[in-house]
């Protein structure tokens, strides 16, 4: 199955992807190459999936494929690198 991409990992919209989470976080990869923005609400909202992964598979990460830069610097700036497995 292809990862999912999201344009927008923001405050206004992670509650809407809240609402659809149980099927989103079944996912173990995200394709972060659409992604138009990024807030910190985006990034503990990656955080939650890891740990939703991590807690059907103590081994398992969520993988962030084509990860840009706006994204890249929330995740350094926060040391969230070890969270996510990074795949240019």
């Amino acid at each position: 199955m292809a990862a999912p991409c999201l344009t927008a990992l923001t405050a206004s919209t992670v509650p809407g992807l809240w609402a659809r989470r149980e099927s989103l976080f079944a996912e173990t990869s995200l394709d972060l190459g659409g992604l138009e923005a990024i807030d910190s609400a985006g990034v503990a909202f990656l955080v939650h999936w890891t740990k939703a992964i991590k807690a059907r598979d103590p081994d398992a990460t969520l993988t962030l494929e084509h990860v840009p830069g706006q994204a890249m610097r929330l995740i350094n700036t926060f040391r969230l690198n070890r969270f996510f497995e990074l795949v240019a």
